[in-house]
């Protein structure tokens, strides 16, 4: 049964506006199914074009081609069924077919000219300008690596128009074609051509994200390594959100290979794969498979060429670098060869090649303020077993549990016969898990047939308090009980020290008393033992209790610097962090901030021998915080710069560490770095604050609001946009109404300027009603003259007199002490009155009425 052509119309226009993939595709299908049963020409080829761009998005290009010569077979057929609108279409369709059709190798060039000749035909047939003509014979060549007939169409299109004003893929042609011939002029003058692009003086249409990324490597060739960088982040904010062929993230991931940017570029790479599976458009997948071939090859020569990879989404089994390396490289080289074969060259084969024997043009070129070369703590080359395992335990006792595997997994496997005890006792302390009581059994029988007396009674005290967390408590304090007298009877008061810590930890469990008077004796066997580490870690546990006991602050303070400065002599950055958290909050329970803030100055300013950089860090960051609330942000700005930089690249950073960040650099004009770092923190806050960890939750609202307010101060207005309605729908969710009402305002405000009058004044509306509810008039009255000037440029006079009326009515409440704004908003309101009834004069008689 055939459907109605407005019914079909609005199924059409629903499905454009559905997310890209198969539903989307099927529902376009089904009305061009409908639209050929119905007689509906002109509603099947708007349909079929449409189908064609999502099969494109969803990189099934070659899925648009029948589609096409559909249209056209049709068009030459039936000339009568169409009007101009679908001629223009064909057309510009036509163009971009060309092109596409150039991507495919099995394609001839004899077909590619041909259907270029019957295009040009077509256009000269129908008087029209041939600007678009050249534009894709260019490209064609350029493909095919004929320079020689790159230029002349090159030529031809300047003759016949050129560049049209505003047009970012007008202005790439000529920056790519520059870039792409490589010699030292031809990349002089794109960089001459880019710089106002780059500098933000030129704009376009649509973002220019296109050219930022042609424009990478020539500028970390020419040493311009600040105009990369912020190219780099200009570009990734736009490809992050929008839909862009292959080749752009392709071109930042061989910037990334070749700046020792291999994090960056790996994170792009496992975001892209398991598309570059399905892509069905080879000139795009030979770029891909080139760019991550390099970077895969970059890994391996910093020595991570055993390191797992995988696609974010877990589609595909993880793979060492070396193998996706050699897939990839594969893939390259045999697509160049297939187009190599159509073109009669071995230009692209040359091309390809090239590019693999690239050298970095820079050891680290730094992409942020905040990008720091990453620290890799687990050095295991050379190392024999005995040693991979000690420093493996070591980790493991310092809860630098991602350290210790990284040394774990080195050791070979299977191990030698007399370390197999250790090495299946640290596998079931990092794993936790359902092995875990078998294993350390193995392991406490394993250490004692091997004469390890210490070793077995300190695995059992594991098991102990692993039978405790799984509700066997009795056994449990029984085993942890009896290992521990065993331990104190040895007089080794260093591995009784570790198992009374372990008594003490069973006690919590189990809710008993008496785990102070255990984790004291903890303390002052570990003070015997000389050893920092037992020391500060114990000293941590009991500084972490009493804290979450509410004791005296004083008492908190007296451990926690205890733990501090043996975690320091340790070595142990980590927990040596954590103590210092402690600190903050025992100074903050006590009203001692400023001794706190004293006691960060003097530490830094002669900072104990052999200070890991993760506390050096910590200790700056805790310094910009003072600094931020002292009123010096622009001083802040250099000591949060560093301390999340080194806490970055060590693993160690916290959302609310780039909150503060954000909220320096928003606060001193620094708007592209308050973006970066309000960026890393709004999603991660928000995580912690759904799952009820965030001891600040408005922390949250405040990071994002920094991240929609800056993205908006640099002209992003579109990112702006979709912070703002996360914030609105963010703070809704915790019943935040003040940031509700604030960002529905701001939202308000950049739809207008988006030029969506009508969806702004509905949001104006909502913002004054929760400003209204809050008490808050004087918003609430500005809100509704927001919503009136909003329906006023929407051409709708009639609401625009209904809000206006509403702010007027408003006025009056605004409380007496805020006299002088009630003055201005009376007379700011009387103005826009006068403003909307004057607007009658031109309005439609149905307006007026």
């Amino acid at each position: 049964m055939s459907r109605p052509e407005p019914e079909l119309r609005a199924a059409l226009e629903n499905a454009r506006q559905m997310g890209h993939g198969e539903a989307q595709q099927a529902l376009m299908e089904d009305v061009i199914r409908h639209a050929d049963a119905g007689g509906f020409p002109r509603l099947a080829f708007s349909a079929r074009r449409s189908l064609a761009n999502a099969y494109s998005v969803d990189r099934q290009w070659d899925k648009a081609f029948p589609l096409f010569s559909r249209c056209l077979s049709e068009h030459d057929q039936r000339p009568e069924d169409f009007g101009p609108e679908e001629d223009w279409s064909l057309r510009r369709w036509y163009t971009s077919i060309t092109q596409s059709m150039s991507e495919f190798p099995e394609i001839s060039l004899a077909q590619i000219y041909g259907a270029c000749d019957d295009m040009e035909r077509r256009f000269k047939a129908g008087g029209h300008s041939l600007r678009k003509v050249y534009a894709a014979r260019r490209w064609i060549a350029q493909l095919a690596c004929d320079w020689d007939e790159e230029e002349r169409c090159y030529q031809a299109w300047i003759t016949a128009g050129g560049p049209q004003h505003g047009s970012v893929w007008d202005f790439e042609e000529e920056v790519e074609r520059l870039v792409l011939r490589g010699d030292d002029a031809s990349v002089a003058r794109a960089l001459e051509l880019a710089e106002p692009v780059l500098s933000g003086d030129v704009g376009f249409t649509e973002p220019a994200a296109p050219i930022q990324c042609r424009m990478l490597l020539p500028l970390a060739r020419a040493g311009r390594h600040e105009e990369a960088a912020l190219a780099y982040k200009r570009a990734d904010r736009v490809l992050e959100h929008g839909v862009y062929r292959y080749e752009y993230r392709s071109m930042q991931i061989e910037f990334c290979a070749l700046t020792g940017n291999e994090d960056t570029g790996l994170r792009l790479v496992k975001e892209r794969i398991h598309g570059w599976y399905s892509l069905n458009r080879p000139s795009g997948k030979m770029e891909f498979s080139v760019a991550a071939a390099l970077l895969l090859g970059r890994m391996a020569a910093v020595g991570r060429g055993a390191e797992q990879v995988t696609c974010h989404c877990n589609e595909h089994p993880p793979v060492p670098a070396t193998v996706l390396r050699d897939q990839m490289t594969r893939t390259a080289l045999e697509l160049a060869a297939q187009f190599d074969a159509r073109n009669g060259t071995t230009a692209q084969g040359d091309r390809i090649r090239a590019m693999l024997a690239q050298r970095p043009v820079a050891d680290f070129l730094p992409l942020t303020p905040t990008s720091r070369k990453p620290v890799r703590a687990a050095a295991t080359e050379g190392l024999a077993p005995e040693q991979l395992l000690d420093r493996a335990e070591w980790h493991q006792r310092c809860q630098e549990d991602d350290t210790a595997r990284a040394y774990l997994s080195a050791v070979p496997e299977p191990p030698p016969p007399h370390l197999a005890g250790r090495v299946v006792e640290l596998r079931a302390l990092l794993d936790w898990g359902p092995g875990t009581e078998a294993a350390l059994r193995w392991a406490a029988e394993a250490h004692r047939h091997n004469g390890d007396t210490r070793r077995s009674l300190l695995c059992l005290c594991w098991l102990g308090r692993w039978l405790t967390e799984e509700n066997r408590g009795k056994e449990g304090m029984a085993m942890v009980n009896k290992a521990v007298r065993d331990l104190r009877a040895a007089d080794d008061s260093w591995a009784a020290a570790w198992g009374e810590l372990r008594l003490a930890q069973v006690l919590v469990l189990l809710q008993k008393p008496g785990e102070y008077y255990a984790i004291q004796r903890a303390g002052a066997l570990a003070a015997a033992s000389g050893d920092p580490l037992v020391l500060g870690m114990i000293a941590a546990d009991e500084a972490s209790w009493l804290k979450q006991d509410g004791a005296d602050p004083a008492r908190v303070i007296r451990l926690a610097t205890t733990a501090l400065d043996a975690l320091i002599t340790a070595g142990a950055a980590e927990k040596a962090v954590i103590a210092l958290d402690h600190l903050r909050t025992a100074y903050e329970r006590a009203g001692a901030d400023a001794d706190f803030v004293t006691m960060v100055r003097a530490r830094l300013a002669a900072p104990r021998p052999g200070t890991p950089a993760g506390v050096h860090a910590r200790l700056r960051y805790e310094h910009g915080r003072a600094l931020l609330g002292e009123g010096r942000p622009e001083e802040a700005v250099t000591d949060l710069t560093e301390a999340v930089g080194q806490a970055h690249a060590l693993g160690l950073d916290r959302a609310e560490q780039w909150y503060f960040l954000a909220v320096a650099c928003h606060s001193t004009g620094r708007f592209e770095e308050a973006v970066h770092a309000a960026a890393e923190g709004a999603n991660w806050l928000a995580h912690l604050r759904r799952n009820e960890w965030l001891d600040h939750p408005v922390l949250a609202d405040h990071c994002r609001m920094i991240l929609a307010d800056s993205h908006h101060e640099i002209g992003e207005t579109e990112a702006a946009l979709e912070q703002y309605v996360r914030l609105v729908e963010d703070a809704g969710e915790v019943g935040n109404a003040p940031v509700v009402a604030v960002g529905q305002g701001k939202v308000g405000v950049v739809l207008a300027e988006l030029g969506r009058y009508a969806d702004s004044a509905a949001m104006y509306r909502e913002a004054a009603q929760g400003f209204w509810a809050l008490g808050d008039v004087p918003t609430a009255v500005r809100s509704r003259c927001g919503e009136a000037a909003s329906w006023l440029r929407a051409r709708d006079p009639q609401s625009a007199l209904a809000a206006v009326g509403l702010a007027q009515q408003a006025v009056p409440a605004i409380p007496a002490h805020l006299a002088e704004e009630r003055a201005a908003l009376q007379q700011e309101v009387a103005e826009l009155h006068a403003a909307i009834t004057g607007s009658f004069d031109g309005a439609n008689p149905r307006g007026r009425a």
